[in-house]
């Protein structure tokens, strides 16, 4: 099947080019001029874009409830997974086909992902790390579904193993505080050691896969780099320093910055949030902001990730993230696409085979009906999803 007619996004120039794009046996075998005759899906007036990679989403939460004390504290048993399988399928219709989920709850993600992986149920494609390695924690018993305590080297290397045994993808680590936290926790203090994320590093790199690193203080983000994690989660309070040593050891920043806007766009929702929660909330825009142009300024390779999961931040309007990145810090449009999908890809190790329209990758085709180069904004208006070379989502048809 050829998609004919339309403009496809080349990663390699960042510009648009004209052409048709063969599918065939979910993979793109050949870009050129449809022979006459072939059987083709129209695609006249549309821009086609690679399938958008999300690398920091949670879609086990849930994103109506702005307070974020165990929000599943009386749930009836399946409602979890349900909610999570739901949350996926949002993902791929708004043109997300890949996330990476980086904490999820007593594993009903790991089961969503499979019951992608066998046809059972429609949704994007999902890495997933299981829980999260935390310290002994005061917001533990927020997230008990979602937070592994572990508080030395030996108990982070038992800690990462368990969650490669339940069908983990990579490991996520809190290398700080977090702000969805207790008020005894603060994002800008240091939780795991650098000892003890150097175990999870090497657990990690023994089932060759990575570690996240959820790092909002300084010391923190330099410790994970140090330490050889792949990619520091939100990084708000990088300094010079901790930039320049990204760059030069290739860590990827995920910066999650849509998060304080989603948060707060709904005043109401934001007043009924714990009151130490919505403070931090208050500030956390200006500062990443400030951090995200100062990275690309830097050279920092950044992955988009949007952190879908914290309170009214929802899995489907994935898309403000992109959006964000150019109207408040300085990214071009092309940049903000490749961010989203090429270097999505390579964070992931997936860059042979995701990230880009070419012959030979997996085809994962989203396509809008202006140019995003012109209008960043017409990505909040997918109309085609394309995943495995299988047509989810055409509102023309």
């Amino acid at each position: 099947m050829w998609l004919s007619g339309g403009q496809w996004f080349d990663s390699a120039s960042g510009a648009f080019k004209t052409g048709d794009v063969k599918v065939e046996d979910g993979r793109i075998t050949e870009i050129g001029k449809a022979p006459s005759g072939s059987e083709c899906l129209d695609m006249e007036g549309r821009w086609l874009l690679p399938g958008f990679i999300d690398n920091h989403v949670h879609i086990t939460l849930d994103t109506a409830t702005a307070a974020g004390n165990n929000v599943w504290r009386d749930a009836l048993p399946g409602s979890i997974a349900i909610h999570a399988a739901w949350n996926a399928r949002r993902l791929l219709m708004c043109g997300i086909t890949t996330a990476r989920d980086v904490g999820g709850w007593d594993y009903h993600e790991i089961a969503v992902r499979e019951a992608i992986n066998d046809g059972q149920i429609k949704g994007a494609r999902l890495f997933c790390s299981g829980k999260i390695l935390s310290i002994t924690s005061s917001s533990s018993p927020y997230y008990p579904g979602m937070y592994e305590e572990c508080d030395s080297p030996e108990e982070v290397r038992k800690a990462a193993r368990k969650q490669l045994a339940m069908g983990a993808n990579l490991i996520k680590i809190l290398a700080s505080g977090a702000v969805n936290s207790t008020k005894y926790e603060r994002a800008d203090a240091i939780q795991l050691r650098p000892d003890e994320i150097a175990a999870a590093v090497e657990i990690a790199e023994d089932n060759h896969t990575h570690v996240a690193a959820h790092a909002h203080a300084t010391d923190a983000i330099k410790h994970a780099v140090r330490c050889g994690c792949r990619s520091i989660e939100h990084g708000t309070y990088a300094d010079d320093e901790a930039r320049q040593m990204m760059v030069e050891r290739g860590t990827f920043l995920v910066p999650t910055f849509c998060t304080a806007h989603a948060f707060l766009k709904d005043p109401a929702f934001a007043e009924r949030a714990l009151p130490h929660v919505h403070e931090r909330y208050k500030t956390l825009e200006a500062l990443r902001q400030k951090q995200l142009t100062a990275a690309r300024k830097a050279g920092v390779k950044v992955a988009m990730g949007t952190d879908v999961g914290t309170p009214g931040n929802h899995c489907g309007e994935n898309m403000q993230e992109v959006t964000l990145m150019v109207e408040k810090c300085g990214f071009s449009p092309a940049e903000a696409i490749i961010c989203s999908t090429r270097n999505g890809a390579e964070l992931l190790g997936q860059e042979e085979h995701l990230g880009a329209i070419a012959q030979g990758r997996i085809a994962d085709i989203i396509a809008v009906p202006r140019n995003p180069l012109d209008d960043i904004g017409v990505l909040h208006e997918v109309d085609f999803v394309m995943k495995d070379g299988t047509a989810y989502r055409n509102d023309r048809a």
